[in-house]
C-alpha cells in the first residue's frame, strides 16, 4: 500500500495527535458487537499508511506496518545484526478497543415502548431521562420514568432497576415501534463532541481516545514492526483482543486506553488520582493483568528522557484487553498506557487534549527505545 505523505510531526519528533479522528469516532455509534461505523472510519484513516489491512473473523481491524529503516551508527559494520535481522526490534502489538457501552433493544411492548438490556457497564442511576440515538438512523429515544409527582413518596429515593426502564420513541403501538426499531437494535448516548480550552467533551472516550491515539501513531512508519489492532467487544469480556493476539503473535503488546479519573468530590484524598491534564496514566496491575515489569521500566525511562509527565492508574481497578493479550500463546509481555478521562461509561466524558498528544509522544519514543533496548 502507498505510504502517506506530509505527515505532521510535533516539536518532539513524534506524530501529532489527530483530534479530527477523535471527534469523528466519538460522534459515531459503536456498541459492543456493533462496531461497523467505527471500523469503517478508522480503516479510511489507516489504509494509506499501512502495509496490510484486514478485518479478522471477530471484526477487529488489524493493520501491519513494517519499520522505517534504521539509520546506521557511525562506524557500524554491515552483516550480522541483532535479533530479527538487523536492528528491527521486537514485533509490537498496539491495541485499542473500538466498542462503547450502550443499550440493545430486547422487546417491544404493545404500547410501543422499547425494553432494553445494558451492553457493558452502565450505572442504572444515570439512565432515567437520558436521550439515546437508536440504530443506524439515529432515532431519538428517551429512557422513560415516572415524574416525581406521580411516584409514590416511598419510591422517590430508590434507584429504578434497569429492567424496569424503557425507551420511548413516541410510538403509539407495537407495530409502529417495530417498523422503526427492530429487536436487536443498538442505542448510544446522544452526545456531540465539543471543545473549549484544552478540554474536550464527547461520548465513548473509553476507548475512542485510545483509538485516536493509535490512528495518530500510524500516520508515520514506526521504528519497529507494529501490528495495530482496533479490537471489538472489550466491554463485554475482552473478546476481540484475545482472538487477535492469537493470530498476531506479537513479541510485546501495549494497550492504549481511556481510563477513569479519580477526581470525585467526597472521595478520600489518597484515592483521588489519576488526574485529567497531568499526563498519561501507567498501569501497574488491574483485575486482569500484572504489567510486565521490564516493559514498564522502559516506558518510564522513556517518559523521563523525553520529559513526558506521567502518573499512576489506581492499582487493582478495572481491566483491559492487555489481560487477555498477556496470556495468549506462550505469553506476551504487556503494558497499558491510558488517557485520563472524567465520567467514562456515562453520557459525556471529558479529557484534556494535551494528554492525548503526550500519549502519542510517549508511545512513539517508547517504540524507539524498544528498537534499541529490547530484548
Amino acid at each position: 500500500m502507498a505510504r502517506g505523505r506530509g505527515v505532521e510531526v510535533s516539536a518532539n519528533g513524534a506524530p501529532k495527535f489527530r483530534e479530527d479522528i477523535l471527534q469523528k469516532i466519538s460522534n459515531a455509534p459503536g456498541v459492543s458487537g456493533g462496531e461497523e461505523a467505527i471500523r469503517s472510519i478508522l480503516a479510511e484513516y489507516a489504509r494509506e499508511n499501512v502495509d496490510s489491512l484486514e478485518v479478522d473473523p471477530m471484526g477487529s481491524l488489524v493493520a501491519r506496518i513494517d519499520p522505517a529503516p534504521a539509520r546506521p551508527r557511525a562506524g557500524a559494520k554491515s552483516g550480522r545484526g541483532s535479533r530479527n535481522g538487523g536492528r528491527r526490534g521486537p514485533h509490537v502489538m498496539l491495541c485499542a478497543h473500538m466498542d462503547e457501552v450502550g443499550l440493545m433493544v430486547t422487546a417491544v411492548e404493545k404500547e410501543g415502548r422499547l425494553r432494553f438490556r445494558r451492553v457493558g457497564g452502565i450505572d442504572p442511576r444515570i439512565l432515567p431521562g437520558q436521550v439515546f440515538r437508536i440504530g443506524a438512523e439515529g432515532i431519538r429515544g428517551v429512557v422513560g420514568a415516572l415524574p416525581p409527582h406521580l411516584t409514590p413518596r416511598a419510591e422517590r429515593e430508590k434507584v429504578t432497576p434497569a429492567d424496569d426502564l424503557y425507551l420511548d420513541i413516541g410510538a403509539r403501538s407495537r407495530e409502529e415501534a417495530e417498523e422503526r426499531v427492530p429487536v436487536g437494535t443498538y442505542a448510544v448516548f446522544d452526545t456531540t463532541y465539543e471543545a473549549w480550552g484544552t478540554t474536550r467533551k464527547g461520548k465513548a472516550f473509553d476507548d475512542r481516545a485510545g483509538c485516536a491515539v493509535l490512528a495518530s501513531l500510524i500516520q508515520r512508519r514506526p521504528p519497529v514492526p507494529v501490528t495495530a489492532v482496533w479490537s471489538v467487544q472489550e466491554e463485554v469480556g475482552l473478546r476481540g483482543a484475545a482472538a487477535a493476539a492469537r493470530r498476531v503473535q506479537p513479541d510485546l503488546a501495549i494497550v492504549l486506553e481511556g481510563t477513569a479519573s479519580g477526581e470525585s468530590p467526597g472521595a478520600p484524598p489518597d484515592e483521588q488520582y489519576p488526574f485529567m491534564g497531568k499526563g498519561p496514566a501507567l498501569t501497574v496491575h488491574d483485575r486482569t493483568l500484572m504489567v510486565h515489569a521490564r516493559l514498564l521500566d522502559r516506558i518510564e525511562e522513556t517518559a523521563k528522557r523525553h520529559k513526558v509527565p506521567t502518573q499512576w492508574k489506581r492499582p487493582g481497578v478495572g481491566g483491559t484487553d492487555a489481560g487477555r493479550i498477556a496470556i495468549s500463546g506462550a505469553g506476551v509481555p504487556s503494558a497499558v498506557v491510558s488517557v485520563v478521562c472524567r465520567y467514562i461509561h456515562a453520557p459525556a466524558a471529558f479529557l484534556d487534549v494535551r494528554d492525548a498528544q503526550r500519549t502519542v509522544t510517549l508511545i512513539w519514543h517508547t517504540l524507539e527505545t524498544l528498537r534499541k533496548e529490547w530484548p
